[in-house]
């Protein structure tokens, strides 16, 4: 049953975040920086999927199988999973695989949504986030704790911006000239419709 319902929203969607280790690192290297002044951030994903130490405790996996590129696989797949079983919608179970269902529930529906649909952008073009390449540590020869460390100058600098009922992408171009039009599209994952209470990533 779990393989039909995966295989639809594979059809639904395209392919399932685990098929995109690189984004998931990039994307929790971006909500580390987020979380940086919050206990959240201490948080150390496992392995080339990211993998929440929790949830490989959950299935009773060890840590060794999540460093493991094809068990940490098998394991990424299974968590995503039980999370689209959870949430029936597979952009949230993506989302719920780089930052944890908790976190996800703790979102008001509207930013969800909003982080969702940004998640899908940046799956569909990675161009359009951070993509992050895992080194197991210690494997080029330098500092053994640099995977634990987040890359903070690689994850691009933004502010956020909260949609102001009777806001246009061209208002907002006029209360922020700095900015083209086509770079607040692309901060809203290259869509010019946006709503009221949606939040914005522009860049600095």
């Amino acid at each position: 049953m779990l393989l039909i319902l995966a295989w639809a929203a594979e059809l639904h969607a395209g392919l399932p975040l685990y098929y995109f280790p690189g984004v998931i690192r990039g994307e929790q290297l971006i909500w580390h920086h987020q979380m940086r002044d919050r206990p959240d951030a201490k948080v150390q994903f496992m392995g080339p999927f990211g993998l929440h130490p929790l949830a490989s405790a959950r299935f009773g996996w060890s840590e060794a199988a999540c460093l493991d590129s094809a068990q940490a696989f098998h394991l990424a797949e299974t968590i995503w999973l039980d999370y689209y079983c959870t949430f029936a919608d597979s952009a949230i179970a993506d989302l719920a695989l780089v930052v944890g269902p908790i976190h996800v529930n703790r979102m008001e529906p509207a930013e969800r949504t909003t982080h969702a649909k940004r998640l899908q952008s940046v799956k569909q073009n990675p161009k359009l986030g951070l993509v992050a390449v895992y080194h197991p540590s210690g494997s080029t020869g330098d500092d053994p704790l640099e995977e634990a460390r987040p890359n903070l100058a690689a994850i691009p600098k933004f502010t956020l911006y909260k949609v102001q009922p009777g806001d246009s992408l061209w208002k907002i171009h006029q209360k922020l000239p700095q900015h083209s039009m086509a770079q607040l599209m692309e901060a809203n994952g290259g869509k010019e419709t946006i709503y009221a209470g949606q939040i914005l990533n522009i860049p600095l």
